[in-house]
C-alpha cells in the first residue's frame, strides 16, 4: 500500500499509526453581531409574513366573497295592483319603461337600501336611504327618502314607513317596501341591510364616541319612551348614548322646533350630518382595534341579505381603494316637503311629502342608477297633486278608490241639521220642568206636522203664514210656550248624572192640548 495514499471512509482520512493528522485545527464559532443578529429576525418574519398573505390568498375566496347581483323577482302581493281609479294624467308621456336589466349594467357597481328602525317608535321603518357605491371610481352615495313621501297604496296614510309593517315586516315586508322605493326611484336596490337603531349609539361607543356640532338646543322629554333629551348647542363630544338622542330629536318640550321648522327635512340633515361624522371616523386606522366589537354590534343588530364574506369583500375594496369621506355624498330626495291631502279615516288633512319626478330622474341618473341605460319617468309611479287639490299616479292609476271621493265630499259645505217637526212625537219616559203629564198628545188637526199650519186671524186681522201663535185663551201654560220649546229642541248643555232631565232638555218637542174654556 503506498504510504502516501489516503483511505478515505466516511468523508474522513485514516491515518497509519504513528502519522499527524495534515488538517487545521477547528476554530471556534465567532459569535453574532448585533446587525447579524437583527437581519436574521427580519428574514424570519418575512418568511413568516410571505407564508400568511400565501393562505390569505389561497383561501381569499372563502374569506371575500365578491357579491353577486340577485335576479330580482316581483314580490308577492300584499294588496290589489290592479287599476281602480283611471286619471287624466299629464305627467304620462306615453312612453314605455326602459328595460333597465335588459341593457347591462356597471361594473363593480352596488345599490343598497339602507332601512333603520327605531324598536322604541313601534318598529316603524323611519330612515330610508337608497346607497350605491361605484367600486371601481370610489365613490359612495346616500339619498334619503323622507319617512312620510306619500306613496300609491290602498289604505288612507299613504305615507312610505308605514309598508314595511303594513305589509307584516319579515321578508314580505321587506319584499313591499323595496318594490314601493322601486316606484318611487325607477329601480329595485340590489341587497338590503336593516339596521335597528340602537346600533348607531353602540356603534359610537364603540369607537370611543365621536366629536360633532349640535345644531340646536335640544331638550325633550318623553316617560312614555322614557326619553329625555337634554343637549346643548355647540361643537362637542358625543357619547354612544348623546348619539341617539340627537338622531331621536323633533322638538323641545316647549313645541319650539329650532332647526326642524322645514319638518322632516331639517332632521334628516342633521343625521347625515352626524352618520358622516361615525363614518369619517371609522374610516381611521385606529378603527382596526374596535373591529371585535363592532363585528359583535353588526352580528347583533343587523338584517341583511348580504353575506359575511360579502361585506368584508366590499370593506376591503373600501379600505383598499382609499374610500374617503370626501368622496361620501350625503343627498335628500327632491320634493314638496309642506304637502297635504285629505285623510277619510281622521276626518282631517295629513301632511305629506310629494316627490319630484323630474329631479328625481336626473339625481338618480346621476349618483344611484347601476344600469347603462337612463330611467326615466315612465320607470317610477309616484303620487302627485292635481290642480283641483285632488291626487294622481304617474302610473296611470289610484291603489284607494275612496281617497279622491272623500277629498271632495269634504269640500261640501257642512249640512245644518234642524228637528224634523213632522216626525211623531216620542213618549219622554222623564217628567217635564212644568210637572205636567209627560205622555205626548196628537196634535189637533189644525196643527197636523204634514201641513201647513192654519192662519190664526187677529182681531186686526194681520195674521201672516209665519204667524202660527194660537189664540190668547188657547195657549198652553208658560212652561210648555212655543218659544220654549223652540229652546229647548237645540243641543243640550252637559248635565251631571245626578240632574234629571226633561224632555226639552234631551230635544223632544212637548205638545201639550189647549185648554178648554169654562162654559
Amino acid at each position: 500500500m503506498n504510504p502516501e495514499k489516503e483511505n478515505k471512509k466516511g468523508g474522513r482520512h485514516l491515518l497509519k499509526k504513528g502519522e499527524q493528522s495534515q488538517m487545521p485545527p477547528k476554530q471556534p464559532k465567532k459569535p453574532l453581531t448585533p446587525k447579524q443578529k437583527a437581519l436574521r429576525a427580519v428574514y424570519l418574519i418575512i418568511t413568516i409574513l410571505a407564508a400568511l398573505v400565501v393562505a390569505v390568498f389561497a383561501v381569499s375566496r372563502f374569506l371575500f366573497v365578491k357579491p353577486e347581483i340577485p335576479v330580482k323577482t316581483d314580490p308577492e302581493p300584499t294588496e290589489s295592483s290592479a287599476p281602480v281609479e283611471s286619471t287624466e294624467n299629464p305627467e304620462i308621456t306615453g312612453d314605455e319603461a326602459p328595460d333597465l336589466a335588459a341593457a347591462g349594467r356597471k361594473e363593480d357597481y352596488y345599490t343598497f337600501l339602507l332601512v333603520g328602525r327605531d324598536t322604541g317608535g313601534g318598529g316603524n321603518t323611519d330612515t330610508i336611504m337608497v346607497v350605491s357605491y361605484d367600486v371601481k371610481n370610489q365613490e359612495l352615495n346616500a339619498m334619503s327618502i323622507p319617512r312620510d313621501t306619500i306613496v300609491n297604496k290602498s289604505w288612507d296614510i299613504k305615507k312610505i314607513n308605514s309598508v314595511y309593517n303594513y305589509a307584516g315586516g319579515g321578508d314580505k315586508g321587506m319584499a313591499a317596501l323595496m318594490d314601493t322605493v322601486s316606484d318611487t326611484i325607477g329601480f329595485a336596490p340590489d341587497f338590503h341591510i336593516v339596521v335597528e337603531w340602537e346600533a348607531v349609539g353602540k356603534l359610537a361607543t364603540a369607537i370611543g364616541g365621536v366629536d360633532f356640532d349640535v345644531p340646536v338646543d335640544m331638550n325633550y322629554d318623553d316617560p312614555t319612551q322614557d326619553l329625555h333629551i337634554h343637549i346643548s348647542k355647540g361643537f362637542q363630544h358625543l357619547d354612544g348614548e348623546q348619539v341617539m338622542q340627537v338622531l331621536r330629536f323633533r322638538k323641545n318640550n316647549n313645541g319650539a322646533p329650532g332647526i326642524y321648522a322645514q319638518g322632516d327635512i331639517g332632521r334628516i340633515q342633521v343625521q347625515q350630518d352626524l352618520l358622516m361624522a361615525i363614518a369619517d371616523k371609522l374610516l381611521q386606522p385606529s378603527v382596526v382595534a374596535h373591529i371585535p366589537d363592532l363585528v359583535d354590534i353588526f352580528m347583533e343588530n343587523v338584517e341583511t341579505d348580504l353575506t359575511i364574506p360579502n361585506l368584508l369583500w366590499l370593506a376591503k375594496s373600501a379600505i383598499q381603494g382609499g374610500l374617503r369621506t370626501d368622496s361620501v355624498s350625503f343627498v335628500t330626495m327632491p320634493a314638496n316637503y309642506n304637502g297635504y291631502f285629505w285623510s277619510y279615516s281622521i276626518g282631517h288633512n295629513e301632511s305629506y311629502v310629494f316627490p319630484y319626478a323630474d329631479e328625481i330622474v336626473e339625481l338618480v341618473n346621476e349618483d344611484f342608477n347601476p344600469y347603462l341605460t337612463d330611467v326615466t319617468k315612465a320607470n317610477l309611479d309616484i303620487v302627485y297633486k292635481k290642480s283641483d287639490g285632488s291626487i294622481a299616479a304617474t302610473g296611470g292609476s289610484l291603489k284607494d278608490s275612496k281617497a279622491n271621493a272623500a277629498y271632495y265630499d269634504s269640500l261640501k259645505p257642512a249640512e245644518t241639521e234642524t228637528p224634523d217637526e213632522t216626525e211623531t212625537p216620542m213618549e219622554s219616559p222623564l217628567p217635564s220642568q212644568s210637572g205636567t203629564p209627560t205622555e205626548s198628545v196628537p196634535p189637533t188637526e189644525t196643527q197636523s206636522p204634514t201641513e201647513t199650519p192654519a192662519v190664526s186671524e187677529s182681531p186686526a186681522g194681520t195674521g201672516t203664514p209665519e204667524d202660527t201663535t194660537p189664540p190668547a185663551e188657547t195657549q198652553a201654560p208658560a212652561s210648555t210656550a212655543p218659544a220654549e220649546t223652540e229652546v229647548s229642541s237645540q243641543a243640550p248643555a252637559e248635565t251631571s248624572s245626578e240632574e234629571s232631565q226633561s224632555p226639552g232638555d234631551i230635544g223632544i218637542p212637548i205638545f201639550t192640548p189647549p185648554e178648554v174654556p169654562a162654559a
